[in-house]
């Protein structure tokens, strides 16, 4: 009996702590559906004698100078990250992999997705010919070097997306070398 003692004491532990996890995953989902219904609730009359924390909110969102703050852009965040492979006499030397995204206008909003697959395609020609000059790592090294690169694929964003195109933000950038 005394063998089974723990193989018990963890048994009825793992009951109970799976029990108590489940008895509070339900009550906290309930608690956010009461919760978001009294909201609800109060979003109606807020009209009539004002919400707290709609007053907060407003409050918030005011500038410095009691204009609200609005976003004007976006940024567009590719699906996938970009592999440039970096080949020197036919022969690959190392591959880079970068995130890159782009600040365009908030008029565009979600429609700018739809550019996606030639953005990527034009993108990756681009970094795949610097790639191949030599250009593409000597961007970890030399900051006028990634300046250049970024100005070279926003020209080519304006392309096809139009003014839209503010900004192109490298998010990061990794190589392996073979």
């Amino acid at each position: 009996m005394q063998k089974f003692l723990p193989i018990i004491v963890i048994v009825i532990a793992a009951i109970a702590g799976g029990g108590g996890g489940y008895f509070f995953k339900t009550q906290s989902s309930q608690a956010k559906e009461h919760a978001s219904a009294t909201d609800e609730a109060h979003g109606e009359s807020a009209d009539n004698h004002g919400d707290k924390k709609d007053k907060k909110k407003k409050k918030k969102k005011k500038g410095g100078h009691g204009e609200e703050e609005t976003s004007s852009t976006v940024y567009m965040k590719f699906g996938r990250q970009f592999v440039v492979p970096v080949v020197r006499g036919g022969r690959p030397q190392a591959m880079m992999i970068m995130d890159i995204n782009i600040e365009v206008d908030n008029e565009l909003g979600e429609t700018v997705y739809a550019y996606e697959p030639r953005l990527r395609d034009a993108m990756l020609e681009h970094l795949i010919m610097k790639a191949g000059e030599g250009d593409l790592p000597q961007m970890l090294e030399d900051t006028a070097m990634m300046e250049e690169t970024k100005a070279e694929l926003l020209a080519i964003s304006k392309t096809i997306i139009g003014e839209g195109a503010l900004d192109i933000l490298i998010q990061d950038i990794g190589i392996q070398s073979y």
